[in-house]
């Protein structure tokens, strides 16, 4: 409960403060486990903080490359891949609703991790015209069927344009809580508190119908307690830098189509105490994301290219 009441008291902090500012892009939200509701590709072509109607489901295949974590051999390409379905919902354009589910349909013939990974939900909200608030929450298996892990974030989004038709910068900082627990013990549960932020640099053309992303983001420890259920060991969480690239095609307007690539950083190979039992994020691994997006188009509907197309609160977000 430790670690509970310190991220609370974080977030109750953070949240006070937000309410003076306004918000970011969720381009790169590798600061967090397992990344699981990310704002809007098409957000990034063209310039939005919010979707400013309607809706999205998006379907996509995420591959896992990390050195030997499951024993001699590295995880080579297409050895590992997760594959996730998210959708979000505009609500009076300033309130976007969001829900993710990560599957394991591709895994080592050594491993047994179960088929369902993790779920999440998300919301953002933009508090003016260059700031927003994004609370977001998950939880998901542990590996080797160990137990459970749970998170919860709260973060600030704050974009700075450079040219109003080609370039922005998204800076984003907040409070990450993670949980590990197993039901079989209460001595061995773990908690994490980490203050992270995040520096993107978004690329739209004027028209919207392309974007890319590209930043770093970093995360360090402000409060550690607990033991990993599937270790037993004490947890030594390190500081973390990760970097994020992508881009994405809108060129229609119920479609996208986006390539995502990510390396994230967590603890040292000979060091377990520095990892976590999660495959998603749990330990040094690069991502690689191929995926689409349908939209869906509300009772207001307009022309993709009117000029009142793009009317969300433009605040470039991935």
């Amino acid at each position: 409960m430790t670690g509970l009441r310190w991220t609370l008291a974080a977030l109750l902090t953070l949240g006070g403060t937000a309410a003076a500012d306004t918000a970011r892009p969720s381009a790169a939200d590798a600061a967090t486990e397992a990344i699981a509701v990310q704002g809007s590709h098409r957000g990034v072509a063209q310039d939005q903080i919010v979707m400013p109607r309607g809706g999205e489901l998006s379907a996509q295949m995420r591959f896992l490359t990390a050195g030997p974590i499951f024993g001699d051999d590295k995880l080579e390409f297409t050895d590992l891949a997760l594959f996730g379905i998210s959708g979000r919902w505009s609500l009076f354009s300033k309130l976007e609703l969001s829900g993710n589910v990560d599957l394991l349909p591709k895994q080592p013939s050594t491993t047994d991790e179960k088929v369902w990974q993790s779920v999440g939900f998300g919301v953002r909200s933009p508090l003016g015209r260059n700031i927003a608030v994004a609370i977001s929450g998950g939880g998901g298996h542990l590996m080797n069927h160990g137990g459970m892990w749970t998170r919860e974030s709260l973060t600030l989004e704050w974009k700075k344009p450079i040219h109003d038709e080609f370039l922005a910068f998204d800076v984003q900082a907040g409070v990450n809580g993670l949980g590990l627990s197993a039901k079989e013990t209460t001595d061995s549960t773990a908690f994490i508190t980490e203050f992270a932020v995040s520096t993107t640099a978004l690329f739209h053309e004027p028209k919207g119908h392309w974007g890319a992303w590209l930043g770093i983001a970093y995360a360090v420890p402000v409060q550690v307690s607990g033991r990993d259920p599937t270790t037993e060991l004490e947890i030594d969480p390190q500081p973390r830098l990760n970097f994020h690239m992508g881009t994405v095609l809108a060129l229609v307007p119920k479609w996208d189509l986006f390539v995502d690539f990510a390396v994230i950083d967590r603890g040292d190979l000979a060091d377990p105490a520095t990892r976590l039992p999660i495959l998603d994020g749990g330990f040094d691994q690069r991502q690689i994301v191929f995926g689409v997006t349908r939209h869906f188009e509300s009772k207001a509907k307009r022309s993709y290219d009117d000029e009142g197309g793009n009317d969300g609160i433009r605040v470039g977000s991935l």
